[in-house]
């Protein structure tokens, strides 16, 4: 039953992951094709990933990613 249930929550735990990392909210590193879907102050930006996020366009900005 204990090994059950470790199990249970051991998966609801892994599939809550990507939801809390997934960011569009238009903030600082959230993933973006134009500056519209950054929010007043950042612009989407190409990084030397190959992904386009939203950065500051002032000065160099790193994002951690995973």
């Amino acid at each position: 039953m204990v090994k059950r249930t470790r199990l249970a929550i051991g998966l609801l735990v892994l599939l809550a992951l990507p939801l809390a990392g997934c960011g569009s909210s238009g903030d600082e590193c959230d993933t973006c094709s134009s500056d519209d879907d950054c929010t007043s102050g950042p612009v989407c930006s190409k990084f030397s990933d190959g992904s386009q996020r939203c950065a500051s366009g002032l000065g160099a900005t790193s994002c951690r990613t995973r």
